[in-house]
């Protein structure tokens, strides 16, 4: 993802590295099962998983065929079944490039972590999670410093189904020839919509209440989230949400520009043309061949294909068509990490607007320049955006919590410009493989206690800790994870967020961009 454009006018650098982890092999066929293990018969066959860290896991389970062959870059057809049990003790393949750029198409599995001995009929919450990764890399279980694979949650009574989705371009990419098929581009969607019907049908025979099912993400997953919550087809797939870094003012790609996108690519690999015989081309051509020019984050992301993507994110719940769902929703104090914007940005500012911009960011006249033009681009592309979405949701008239994770470890806060982009996600999950030190575990407990809690009754604050107040039109309250624990705010950051509203109205993006 990448600013379309930039803080009232002024162009931020933008620089981010990340390499990509490496995949996990999975055989075609199912692998024998291994003796000892718990098992669950799904409507595809059982499934032997495992007991690790007290709690039972059961992976790399595929919730779709392999979308490769004749398959790629179609719409996720329904998984074969098998006979006998299928060894569930292992994870699938990712769905990122491998180092050496080359890609292992069949990965649409999902992951299932469920407290030891659930049963069917028990009717424990479920939490349906989509990671984040710019739409090009990323996995089910963890990335980014964070073990996403749903232990603790399992001790607090919850089932996590962690899901994978195809990224880059076999998951987010439109040809003329291939969108002349049927619905095209946003196949990375439509793998998680598959992903949630395949809870709908299975969720139970984990010991799981397919009509408690709360879905969640981080970055390009809190995007999902929320395009989900947009999106007709996963109409009635979830009862609740969870967008952490949701980038809530997204404009999709207009479907013509992401086709222009598609031949150019399509080009390097010698395929032209529009017709069906392209359209085989292409299905046979290397994906590793047509590499992506540009930023990491400018690569790929939802397109606007007139069905599971009909507009902007921002738009969409303004004009109330997204599910009416209890959401939690918030971001970090430093989302600029991603972006990386460069000091010298805050002199472009326009004098007309300078003068606004100095007080509501820096009230005391401490200049720190590089400090002000990371709290602007955070307002801009995540905090700002998390209050027009939990505005336009509250009015609605569904339930909403804000959240703002401004943490920083004390060893950090000298230097830090705050709580990065994905701290916050170890916190969420905190399970037993994530390391903290001592004076980070007790928020590390808060946080996954209130988003157990969430998950469990759509009401975090029945965690236990302090109250957590409902958004709403008058109070606009927030909870702020930080260095004095959970604290609860009302129209917290409201200078800063009224500044950035107004660069909105005046024409500012906050958007990502158009794959290259």
């Amino acid at each position: 993802m990448i600013v379309r454009r930039s803080l009232t006018a002024a162009v931020l650098a933008l620089t981010f590295a990340a390499a990509p982890v490496a995949s996990f092999a999975q055989a075609a066929a199912p692998m024998a099962a291994q003796a000892g293990g718990p098992v669950v018969k799904i409507k595809q066959g059982a499934v032997r998983g495992a007991a690790v860290e007290g709690v039972e896991m059961f992976l790399g389970i595929p919730y779709a065929a392999p979308p490769v062959g004749d398959l790629r870059w179609r719409p996720p057809a329904a998984p074969a079944g098998w006979s006998g049990e299928r060894d569930a003790s292992k994870p699938g393949a990712t769905c990122q490039p491998n180092r050496d750029g080359s890609l292992v198409e069949d990965c649409l599995f999902a992951n299932v972590t469920r407290p030891v001995g659930a049963k069917p009929g028990a009717k424990l919450p479920v939490l349906v999670w989509i990671h984040g990764g710019g739409f090009t890399i990323g996995a089910a279980t963890g990335a980014f410093g964070a073990e996403t694979d749903g232990i603790q949650f399992a001790k607090d009574g919850v089932i996590t189904v962690s899901v994978s989705y195809r990224l880059g371009r076999a998951g987010w990419f439109a040809h003329p020839a291939l969108c002349k098929e049927g619905p095209c581009g946003n196949y990375g969607l439509m793998d998680q919509i598959a992903a949630l019907k395949w809870v709908q049908a299975n969720a139970a025979s984990f010991g799981g209440d397919p009509r408690n099912v709360t879905i969640a993400g981080e970055s390009a997953g809190g995007i999902s989230v929320l395009e989900l919550m947009l999106a007709p087809d996963a109409r009635g797939l979830f009862q609740k949400a969870i967008g952490e870094s949701s980038f809530g003012r997204l404009e999709p790609t207009p479907l013509k520009g992401a086709e222009a996108a598609g031949v150019k690519a399509a080009a390097l690999v010698g395929v032209t043309g529009e017709d069906a015989a392209a359209a085989a081309a292409l299905r046979k051509a290397s994906l590793s061949a047509m590499p992506y020019s540009g930023p990491f984050t400018s690569r790929a992301g939802p397109i606007l294909d007139g069905r599971y993507v009909q507009g902007g994110i921002a738009q969409g719940f303004a004009a109330g068509k997204q599910a009416k769902v209890p959401l939690l929703i918030g971001g970090n104090s430093n989302e600029a990490s991603l972006f990386r914007p460069q000091a010298a940005a805050l002199d472009a500012i326009p004098a007309a607007r300078k003068d606004a911009a100095m007080a509501a960011f820096d009230p005391t006249g401490v200049g720190n320049k590089l400090q002000i033009v990371n709290d602007m681009a955070t307002r801009q592309y995540v905090t700002e955006p998390d209050r027009a979405i939990s505005r336009a949701q509250a009015k609605a008239g569904a339930p909403v919590y804000l959240y703002y994770f401004s943490y920083v470890t004390p060893a950090q806060r000298g230097t830090s410009l705050g709580a990065g982009h994905t701290a916050e996600i170890k916190y969420a999950f905190a399970g037993p493989k994530q390391k903290f030190a001592a004076d980070d575990l007790p928020l590390a407990k808060a946080v996954n206690a209130y988003w157990a809690a969430f998950i469990k009754s759509g009401a975090p604050d029945s965690a236990g800790g302090p109250a957590w107040p409902r958004f709403t039109p008058a109070t606009e309250a927030s909870m702020e994870f930080g260095a004095d624990g959970p604290v609860a705010h009302e129209h917290h950051l409201k200078a800063q967020l009224d500044w950035q509203e107004e660069a909105v109205k005046a024409g500012a993006g906050a958007s990502p961009s158009a794959p290259k």
